[in-house]
């Protein structure tokens, strides 16, 4: 029996090597997927595409996110390392249009638009198209053996679906019981959360509280040293820190710390579809959901990036019951017809909405939070807090269609006009809601999979 590490491509960014154990792996929504492989010298590449071109005139700073640039930098990356055009071999797949479409879907068509991109450009090269499957419905995972060259594509949750083990819903009784063993967010976290949602507070007395749960300081500080908060800063202390981040930075890092290691009792067979997804899911939801309300200005962006960061809270607690019983609910949701909530509601009696919104009122979060908590896949039913709700829904919708692989979700998109509409945007300013989508919130080598691949 072999094993091969499987590498996971986020969406904006490329992958090229040797022969070698690996296999690349993207998740494909509306993203587009391309594989490049040169069998002489055994050099192959992935790329997942996020735009078809990056907007105005000026050089990208993440080229690798768009067909128009991305592609030939996966290419000359390959002639470095040897590949002939003449042998190397393309795949394409993802561009599709996932969940109920509507007409301006259609007409947007990103997919479609990166999918003739990358055409052009393989075909300019001298590159042979082998395999093109790209449009549709479904989201696909897209993966490249390393070792021999073969591309496969194939659905989703293809290996999940196959079984076909029963599911025991858990009670009502079952649940609270779950919540109530659960590691919780810590208490000092939930303090300064609410204290720097009040009127008037203070850094000293935010530094101060912090000082009292030295786990929760360790892993803070390691979080202001990530790639997310300082990049190629140094912070060695709390102090450090409110000097060199600022203290709605070091606000946020509290936060975002305590809540990863509140998701990191998930495991990888559940909601989350690779280690850590649920997090990461979480913080890329918060970061769109902090610059759409700053492009709006509609919402405070630092009230945003809170909610959008506890949006899926309750997902924690019905994946305990997930996690070993999979099959079905994977094959409920296979269906067009079905959302994610509304398998939830079938499997479980409950949705991870209503049992995050259980636990923010036990945890005593603001009504805006709670809000945004129960209502974030269903905007419109939002009572006193419709704009950051619908900010939040925009974030995690984008997030779903077009940097898939972290988390299993699958959103109604009926709201998404008027989720727009609210927030007086429209549809034509999606592909620039999509350029919003961070790039760096995520270290590869967490997603580093080591997964049997044959026998």
């Amino acid at each position: 029996m072999t094993y091969q590490k499987i590498e996971h491509i986020a969406s904006g960014q490329f992958k090229t090597g040797k022969a070698g154990a690996e296999i690349f792996q993207a998740y494909l929504a509306t993203c587009l997927g391309v594989t490049l492989y040169d069998r002489t010298t055994k050099t192959g590449g992935l790329i997942h595409i996020l735009l078809p071109e990056p907007p105005g005139f000026s050089d990208p700073e993440f080229p690798e996110k768009y067909a128009s640039t991305g592609i030939p930098l996966l290419i000359g990356e390959l002639l470095k390392l040897g590949a002939n055009p003449e042998h190397i071999r393309a795949v394409i797949a993802g561009g599709a249009l996932v969940g109920p479409v509507s007409r301006q879907d259609v007409d947007l068509d990103i997919g479609g638009r990166s999918a003739d991109i990358a055409v052009s450009i393989l075909e300019s090269a001298g590159i042979k198209i082998i395999r093109s499957e790209t449009g549709g419905f479904f989201t696909c995972r897209l993966e490249l053996n390393m070792a021999t060259g073969e591309t496969t594509i194939n659905p989703a949750w293809m290996d999940i679906c196959k079984s076909e083990n029963t599911f025991a819903a858990p009670t009502m009784e079952n649940i609270s019981r779950t919540i109530d063993t659960l590691n919780p967010i810590p208490q000092a976290a939930l303090k300064i959360l609410r204290m720097s949602q009040s009127s008037q507070y203070y850094i000293m007395d935010i530094t101060n509280e912090l000082a009292k749960d030295q786990v929760l300081s360790g892993k803070t500080l390691k979080l202001c040293n990530s790639a997310l908060f300082a990049g190629l800063l140094k912070i060695d202390s709390l102090k450090d820190a409110v000097m060199l981040l600022g203290e709605d930075m070091l606000i946020k890092s509290i936060i975002t710390a305590a809540v990863q290691n509140y998701y990191s009792q998930t495991g990888i067979s559940g909601y989350s579809l690779c280690r850590g997804g649920l997090f990461f899911h979480a913080v890329g939801v918060a970061v769109l959901a902090e610059k759409i309300a700053e492009k709006t200005g509609q919402c405070s962006p630092k009230l945003a990036y809170t909610a959008g960061l506890l949006h899926d809270i309750g997902k924690v607690v019905l994946d305990q019951y997930l996690a070993g019983n999979a099959p079905l609910f994977f094959r409920k949701l296979s269906r067009e017809t079905e959302t994610l909530i509304t398998s939830e509601k079938k499997i479980f009696g409950i949705t991870h909405c209503e049992t995050g919104a259980v636990l923010a009122k036990k945890w005593h979060f603001s009504d805006s939070i709670t809000e945004t908590i129960q209502y974030h896949h269903i905007p419109e039913t939002a009572k006193d807090n419709k704009l950051l709700v619908s900010i939040v829904y925009l974030a995690d919708l984008l997030m779903e269609k077009f940097n898939t692989g972290f988390d299993l979700e699958k959103m109604q998109t009926k709201s998404l006009d008027p989720a727009l509409d609210h927030l007086g945007l429209r549809m034509s300013d999606l592909p620039d809601l999509v350029n919003l989508i961070p790039m760096n919130t995520v270290n590869m080598d967490d997603l580093h999979i080591s997964q049997k691949a044959e026998k």
